[in-house]
């Protein structure tokens, strides 16, 4: 094998590498919502805000308290994550099922 080789795979493998929860500094995951809604979702370690980008805007929301799964929400939005499936809520818009990809 070739340095070239080696090199090309370890860039390949990186965000696989990265997607571990036990060794992340930052988790990235994707959902699509039932309303076709994009949703790209970022945490980074030691920090208590998921940070979200859909409808071409940037979100950075504080964890609040909830009785099952993780719930992030400021200023209308929220976004409450139970497993693979998390709620997205927007003012003025019916709530959505969103899916991690």
């Amino acid at each position: 094998m070739t340095a070239g080789f080696i090199t090309r795979v370890g860039f390949l493998l990186l965000p696989v590498l990265w997607a571990v929860p036990a060794h992340a500094q930052v988790i990235f995951v994707s959902y699509t919502c039932a309303d076709g809604t994009p949703v790209s979702a970022a945490l980074y370690r030691g920090d208590n805000r998921m940070r979200l980008q859909f409808d071409g805007h940037a979100y950075a929301l504080p964890k609040r308290l909830s009785a099952s799964g993780a719930r992030y929400s400021k200023s209308g939005v929220s976004f409450w994550i139970k497993g693979q499936e998390a709620t997205l809520k927007r003012p003025k818009r019916k709530a959505t099922l969103c899916k991690a990809q």
